[in-house]
């Protein structure tokens, strides 16, 4: 890592005084503690930390470093335990094209019970947070035409795998997922490279999207094996292909939005390969000043839908998002998030309840409620039906800012 940097300043003549570079940090302690006797032997309470930096170089006029490396510990499962470059890459733009080579996140969708569409990056099953993901190595290309839209580029030449929740974590199936190995097939694998195409165009009020991917899975299958005489479960990756699209558009206080997608070769809860559909469909409608105070309060609905029925790997095949957003706008930048998913086939219903708010300018507290119910026996969502849990993260921030390389060099190597 250090390295890296010393070879960036290097090669760059960084050590211009106008040069500018800036450093976020911050450090987080999440605990869960979950009042129900755990559903299967070993599991315990979550005590984790972490920390994150948020490092951004402006290499030259044309030419920005971004990096950012965070590192997590669990203390009772040690398979959540984590270290990852979330992005660590170089961005070069000239007029309106830019090109991006390293490791990134990229986000794709519009609807908020989850992102269809949302392919790049492998999600992180240990974080807690659903939509938290680890970083994917990359070279893309972006660039934009007035009258015909945004069309990015991507050739991803490495994948990494799904971290997996441990025998003596919560939140995990009945059986866990061993993390020391995985099953590829149907000519995926880790130095397999993948592709994706997206376009992306705005005509008045709405925003219209297609994407291409080819490549591994994101999502993976549960393949089960006899080693020696022990059952166990481990991840499978298939080569998929993948046509998706979104829509989203605005009329007054409401927005509209839809997600789908078209999937080929993906293994079914039967391990199956097989081509199948889903989408998402919802709506958003904004209060503004509610109870004449600058209250801002959203309030959601979206159905989601899966046509591989209950041979689906995905939890919403057929369920209701019901939930609202309050915004305080207020100096400490208080939020509250009241939701619930139910499943219209009578699977399973969750609902959360997060409260966050900044206690001093550079500390930030989020308590969370989370809850599992009238879970049906045959529905993955059955083996969370003890994880109710309540849920208090601690985040504190700390930053550097300067234009001076050489104190840069000194912040980040010593």
């Amino acid at each position: 890592m250090h390295f890296l940097f010393l070879f960036l300043l290097i090669n760059f003549n960084l050590f211009a005084e106008d040069y500018e570079w800036e450093i976020n940090n911050e450090i987080g302690f999440d605990i869960r503690e979950f009042h129900k006797e755990e559903a299967f032997p070993n599991q315990k309470n979550t005590y984790s930390s972490y920390l994150k930096s948020e490092i951004y170089l402006e290499v030259s006029e044309k030419i920005n470093f971004i990096s950012e490396p965070y590192y997590r510990y669990d203390h009772n499962d040690k398979e959540r335990s984590l270290f990852n470059f979330k992005e660590n890459y170089l961005l070069y733009f000239k007029g309106n094209s830019e090109v991006k080579i390293g490791i990134a996140q990229i986000f794709w969708g519009v609807t908020e019970s989850k992102n269809l569409v949302d392919i790049i990056n492998v999600y992180d099953a240990t974080d807690g947070d659903q939509k938290a993901k680890l970083g994917q190595s990359m070279l893309s290309y972006s660039t934009y035409f007035e009258s015909a839209g945004i069309f990015d580029f991507y050739y991803l030449p490495f994948f990494s795998k799904k971290p997996q929740i441990g025998e003596s974590g919560r939140l995990r199936l009945a059986k866990p997922i061993e993390n020391y190995d995985v099953i590829y097939s149907g000519g995926a694998g880790e130095k397999v490279p993948s592709w994706a195409f997206k376009w992306e165009k705005n005509i008045g009020m709405s925003d219209f999207s297609i994407q291409v991917f080819r490549g591994n899975s994101r999502d993976n299958s549960t393949i089960p094996l006899i080693e020696g005489t022990t059952l166990k479960y481990f991840a499978g990756y298939e080569r998929i292909s993948q046509l998706g699209a979104y829509m989203q558009t605005i009329s007054g206080p409401y927005i509209f939005k839809f997600e789908a997608i078209k999937r080929h070769g993906q293994k079914n809860a039967n391990n199956i390969r097989e081509n199948y559909y889903s989408y998402t469909l919802g709506a958003e409608y904004l209060l503004n000043r509610l109870f004449e105070k600058v209250w801002d309060l959203s309030l959601f609905i979206e159905y989601s839908n899966d046509d591989r029925a209950n041979d689906s790997t995905d939890i919403m095949q057929n369920d209701i998002f019901i939930a609202g957003k309050l915004l305080f706008n207020d100096v400490n930048g208080a939020e509250l998030l009241i939701g619930s998913t139910f499943d219209v086939d009578g699977g399973g219903n969750t609902s959360n309840v997060e409260v966050s708010s900044r206690i001093t300018e550079d500390i930030r507290v989020t308590g969370t409620y989370q809850s599992y119910w009238s879970t049906n026996n045959k529905d993955p969502l059955h083996d969370f039906r003890r994880d109710n849990y309540l849920g208090v993260k601690v985040i504190k921030y700390f930053w550097y800012r300067s234009c001076t390389a050489r104190k840069l060099l000194y912040n980040l190597y010593w």
